[in-house]
């Protein structure tokens, strides 16, 4: 018995130099996490990889965004009622090679648009990890558009194009009278980017 708790005294002085080895490894290699503050069009701050925490600074510094914001209005006979959507264009510096960007659950792949917030979820996606944060938005430009629509215009204008800004636009769909949801799409593929629904009274 005394010989079998000395191996096992053995086994544990063994291994435990391994893990701590392993563990100094890993510490002082690019595997390393460190904390990358952001302070630009993206503010606050992520924890990633040290080996792509200046690439992950440099890729944000030079990420361009532009708020696009759709305000549509219905007149009806005694309530009027308006919403307003709002898509971000986003415009990176540059394609990457090494690690993947996702905003608001939408893979940067070239420009792409995303659902505005002022809060953002953001992803770094590293060699099958994922490594997250919501960073603060501040979009350098904004393109606004708005218009208003009578309500007996609306109930007939289901799937029907009300406004249009460069590469987005917004279309109707009717639910139901005084029922209307609203989506900003691209224009080129019709790809939902953001959307609401708005019920004027129903006893108009």
């Amino acid at each position: 018995m005394r010989n079998m708790r000395k191996i096992a005294g053995r086994k544990v002085l063994f291994v435990f130099p391994v893990i701590v080895a392993l563990l100094g490894f890993f510490w002082g290699t690019n595997v390393r996490p460190v904390y990358v503050p952001l302070n630009g069009t993206f503010s606050g701050g992520i924890v990633v990889p040290a080996g792509i925490s200046d690439e992950v600074a440099d890729y944000f510094s030079g990420l361009n965004a532009t708020i696009y914001s759709f305000e549509a209005g219905v007149i009806g006979d005694e309530m009027n009622a308006s919403i307003t959507i709002s898509a971000l264009r986003l415009s990176p510096p540059y394609e990457l090679e090494d690690f993947e960007v996702i905003i608001n659950a939408r893979p940067i792949k070239g420009t792409a648009y995303v659902p505005y917030a002022e809060r953002i979820p953001v992803c770094i996606r590293y060699h099958g990890n994922d490594y997250r944060a919501f960073l603060t938005v501040k979009p350098r430009e904004e393109v606004k558009a708005s218009g208003s629509w009578s309500r007996g215009y609306l109930d007939g204008a289901s799937n029907s194009t009300l406004l249009e800004v460069g590469d987005l636009k917004l279309v109707v769909r009717v639910e139901g009278p005084g029922h209307y949801f609203f989506s900003v799409v691209t224009a080129w593929k019709n790809v939902e980017v953001n959307n609401g629904g708005l019920i004027l009274g129903v006893g108009e």
